[in-house]
């Protein structure tokens, strides 16, 4: 039977109070499609929401090859696996670590498995998994602030997880916590139009969701052709994003100024240019997401 992964929140949220008294692992968050794999009979695999039998980028075909895994389950059958699929997202990795899976938990039932066995049985199978990064007692913020941002597969890394087996919660129940870094929020609301009411730059990206669009690259774009001598390209990426960047003040800011509260202009420019040049690099590639739309 399909069982969702539980949420891992920020640490510092109300789920996860406590959870740096004893002893911690800090592991590397990969940014990745979270899946699962279980055994009932056969093989089951699952993305985060619902139960697949074949495809998600080559996740199903992997799994069933993978000898380790068919292995692990001849010895375990009552092992949940939990991981990340990686393909490409908002964090860049190397190429060598794209197509993989990496497992970074172990339920038996309700119960989760230590850490330090989950990475034994990934070793011992042949299974990726998650850098453990350090194992702390009492850990204070600034220790674990360390390592976010490092990666062993890319050069920058999402953020961590913080893994307490003996924490509990004030609802009993074992939570995980994660930090990830202001990079990757920004890139994650920069490209999946998302926001959090708690960040500093919550205004900033707001207008950039809002108002730097498909939209308004291509006619920017098709505005600054005719005066160019030759196709559009990478060479033109500074001219292109830079007179988005403008025209969207010139167009937009009455609107700005009536529905949001506060604006820092220097997080605007950055974010604006950073999703200009995105939407704009993918134009040239042919390979415009959805996401922008």
């Amino acid at each position: 039977m399909f069982v969702k992964y539980p949420k891992i929140h920020r640490l510092g949220s109300s789920e996860n109070e406590g959870i740096l008294t004893g002893r911690c692992y800090i592991t590397e968050k990969i940014d990745g499609a979270n899946t699962s794999v279980w055994f009932d009979e056969r093989i089951h695999m699952s993305s985060h929401n619902n139960e697949i039998t074949e495809g998600f980028n080559g996740f199903c075909d992997y799994v069933k090859a993978h000898e380790g895994i068919n292995r692990l389950f001849k010895d375990h059958p009552d092992y949940r696996l939990y991981g990340e699929w990686l393909v490409r997202h908002s964090v860049q990795y190397e190429e060598t670590a794209y197509k993989k899976w990496y497992l970074f938990d172990i339920f038996i039932g309700d119960n989760r498995l230590d850490p330090t066995e989950v990475v034994q049985i990934a070793q011992e199978y042949g299974i990726e998994y998650p850098v453990l990064f350090a194992d702390l007692t009492n850990p204070t913020l600034d220790e674990i602030m360390e390592f976010v941002g490092k990666s062993t597969i890319g050069k920058r890394g999402e953020g961590v997880v913080i893994k307490n087996p003996e924490f509990r919660n004030k609802f009993g129940v074992c939570e995980y916590a994660k930090v990830v870094t202001q990079q990757f929020r920004e890139d994650n609301a920069t490209i999946f139009g998302g926001n959090s009411k708690h960040s500093d730059t919550y205004w900033e990206q707001y207008i950039v969701n809002q108002f730097m669009s498909v939209a308004r690259i291509t006619k920017i774009m098709a505005q600054l052709q005719p005066c160019i001598d030759k196709k559009l390209d990478i060479t033109h990426t500074a001219r292109i994003i830079n007179t988005a960047y403008h025209d969207m003040l010139t167009e937009e800011i009455w609107t700005i100024q009536k529905k949001v509260r506060f604006c820092d202009f220097q997080n605007l420019k950055r974010l604006s240019i950073r999703k200009a040049s995105m939407i704009y690099q993918d134009i040239l590639n042919n390979s415009l997401s959805v996401a922008y739309k």
